[in-house]
């Protein structure tokens, strides 16, 4: 079925170069949290009497740590700080956020299997998700046709399809908040024996994107333990381990994107996220 490619779908082009996220099944996906009071405390233990990480507006999203409840009313979490663009975690509350994410996920459409030489990025792909920010859901399935799956999440709905991109398997989501289109992502369904591959991509992703549209707003690399930090050939560990991250994110007509490269656990998290600049309190 032919698109409209005019006016906001232009941003397309630059979807099409970034579409590498979440290399983990979906099982294992980061979740959300939201603030929902109108400010809250992130605390470097789970105690309101520790020091004060950082103070968090109504609307901020954070990312669990880990999905065990700390004293039974405590979430671990971690975030981007927007006033130093640099990874912070704490403990935060449970009354304080709300889930952005199902307690019960039964997709996982991943290969249980290790990838040990993946195939190259291919830019020339001229696959173009669809970006049009408040579209309805259902002019969004009548250009992508049916989704593959889909579900609720807290007021939110996500729609979701298999797609080759860049010679990759990927999973490309939809979210829609009161059926308008907010945000966009795309799932790389493929696990890298070699953690250090990860790097490779996200590097060869970022030198593109420079390329066409200049130095990101956010640029950062963060070391939360330095332990393998003098020797690259472990870098993909380390990232894997939780002791190193990679964010940089650009504003780009209207639309934010977001790339990080993370990890817990040994498991690695590569995620672009795509956000209506008008509708980002919406997104998750």
């Amino acid at each position: 079925m032919r698109r409209d490619m005019s006016g906001g779908k232009k941003i397309t082009f630059i979807i099409a170069t970034t579409c590498l996220i979440l290399a983990v099944p979906l099982s294992a996906q980061t979740k959300k949290l939201q603030v929902i009071t109108e400010r809250a405390n992130l605390y470097l233990d789970a105690d309101e009497r520790s020091p004060i990480v950082e103070t968090l507006l109504k609307g901020t999203t954070v990312t669990l740590a880990s999905a065990i409840k700390i004293r039974t009313d405590w979430f671990y979490v971690y975030y981007i700080s927007l006033q130093t663009e640099k990874t912070r975690s704490g403990y935060i509350l449970d009354s304080l956020v709300r889930k952005l994410y199902a307690d019960v996920k039964v997709v996982n459409i991943s290969s249980e299997d290790e990838i040990t030489q993946p195939r190259d990025i291919d830019f020339n792909d001229r696959y173009q998700p669809i970006i049009d920010w408040g579209a309805a859901k259902d002019k969004i399935i009548n250009l992508e046709g049916r989704p593959s799956g889909q579900e609720k999440i807290n007021g939110l709905e996500v729609i979701r399809y298999k797609r080759s991109i860049m010679a990759k398997n990927c999973l490309v989501e939809y979210i829609f908040d009161n059926n308008r289109l907010v945000t966009a992502r795309y799932n790389l369904l493929e696990k890298y024996a070699d953690k250090n591959r990860y790097i490779e991509d996200y590097l060869k992703i970022k030198n593109h994107l420079v390329s066409k549209f200049g130095a990101p707003r956010a640029d950062t690399v963060t070391w939360q333990d330095p332990t393998y930090k003098s020797n690259n050939a472990f870098w993909g560990t380390a990232l894997s381990m939780g002791h190193l991250e990679y964010h940089m994110a650009w504003d780009l007509s209207g639309t934010e994107l977001q790339i990080t490269l993370a990890g817990i656990a040994n498991q690695v998290t590569f995620g672009a996220e795509f956000n209506g600049l008008k509708f980002k309190s919406a997104s998750f």
